[in-house]
């Protein structure tokens, strides 16, 4: 059992295109989220998190309920290394 809000999705209305097989599809259970806060995201931030920091995310989007999160080291990064 997942605690994420997964009764507020609904699925879409089908859009009729003939000629075009995905719009007819529906979607009828919620998206499985992913976090990339600690690859992406990380990479965005004027100060990156260094491994003390980006281990309480993890802990943090762990306890929001996240099942996947993606983590990486960019070959750039000083603060991942030092």
């Amino acid at each position: 059992m997942t605690s994420m809000p997964i009764h507020k999705y609904r699925p879409f209305p089908t859009i009729d295109l003939p000629d075009r097989r995905w719009p007819a599809q529906v979607t009828d259970r919620a998206p499985l989220w992913c976090s990339v806060d600690l690859r992406d995201g990380n990479q965005a931030l004027v100060e990156p998190m260094g491994p003390d920091r980006k281990r309480r995310m993890f802990e943090l989007l762990v306890r929001l309920g996240f099942k996947e999160i993606e983590v990486g080291f960019p070959a750039a990064s000083e603060t991942d290394f030092g």
